[in-house]
């Protein structure tokens, strides 16, 4: 039998389930810049564990501001949120397996300089795997405007399924290839690519971070190259590649990938590397 949660505004729930994407996004879509006077608001939930379990629902609302002089006409619409090519969290119109959010009124018109208050739910299967399962809301001005019938704003809707979180990030495969130069004792630069992916049931964001090392584990250049922060929603993959400088030749090395972990599902922060991919390449003085 499933329970339910209601809204209450004191609630602190959101800011708990946001942790486990990382730094939430800003307004977000196509055509932010040509609809500036409207905004959506984050969703907020009721639920004070900041989790569901199977079969249970809760319900929230979701805010519309027009800062508008004129009314607007805003379509809302059931969604979810996914890794970008870029590694930040994005909006997506497909349905997540793990939770479904209703939205009770699809279409609103907020008069000009007011706000509207739009009833939602967010329900999770009976059987579903116990982590997250991030949903999203999105907004589209409809009618005649910029960017209309298209997202122009979107908002993350956390969902959390109770149960024993099982963090799991793999790095493969991991491939480096040498640059030489037209001198063949001058250095030349390495060119390593990777695809790191979340396997676990937590989202989990850090930094990646490349090196070379050598013959006998020597590092061939000081610090290791930063590559950029990622936030990995559950199943998802981001694939990225990095250039290192000034390598000089030395026949064999292991180009090496690292996922520093910084939030891992909201509730555990770590700051060493925690996975490790590596790869031998041939680094030959001549093409």
């Amino acid at each position: 039998m499933s329970s339910t949660h209601r809204f209450t505004s004191g609630c602190a729930t959101l800011a708990i389930a946001l942790g486990g994407l990382g730094a939430g996004p800003a307004a977000a879509g196509p055509g932010d810049s040509g609809l500036p006077c409207w905004s959506l608001r984050d969703p907020v939930f009721a639920d004070s564990r900041g989790e569901l379990r199977p079969g249970e629902r809760a319900d929230g609302v979701v805010e519309i501001v027009n800062d508008c002089a004129a009314p607007v006409v805003v379509r809302l619409s059931a969604g979810r949120t996914v890794t970008g090519p870029d590694g930040e969290i994005a909006w997506s119109e497909r349905a997540s397996p793990g939770g479904s959010l209703i939205v009770s009124r699809p279409e609103i018109t907020v008069a000009g300089g007011a706000s509207e208050w739009v009833p939602v739910t967010v329900s999770a299967p009976a059987g579903v795997t116990p982590g997250d399962h991030p949903l999203a809301v999105g907004a589209a001005e409809t009618g005649a405007g910029p960017g209309s019938g298209g997202v122009d704003r979107w908002r993350p809707v956390p969902l959390r399924i109770a149960g024993p979180p099982r963090p799991a990030v793999e790095i493969t495969p991991v491939t480096g290839t040498y640059r030489p130069v037209p001198n063949p004792l001058a250095p030349g630069a390495a060119d390593i690519t990777y695809t790191i992916t979340n396997t676990g049931t937590v989202t989990v964001s850090g930094r990646l971070v490349a090196s070379l090392t050598g013959l006998y584990s020597r590092r061939v250049f000081a610090d290791p190259a930063d590559l950029p922060d990622v936030v990995l929603v559950p199943g998802a993959s981001y694939r990225g590649s990095v250039r290192v400088d000034r390598v000089w030749p030395g026949v064999r090395f292991d180009a090496q990938v690292g996922f520093r972990p910084t939030d891992v599902g909201g509730v555990v922060s770590y700051s060493e590397p925690g996975v490790v991919g590596a790869e031998p390449i041939w680094a030959l003085p001549v093409p």
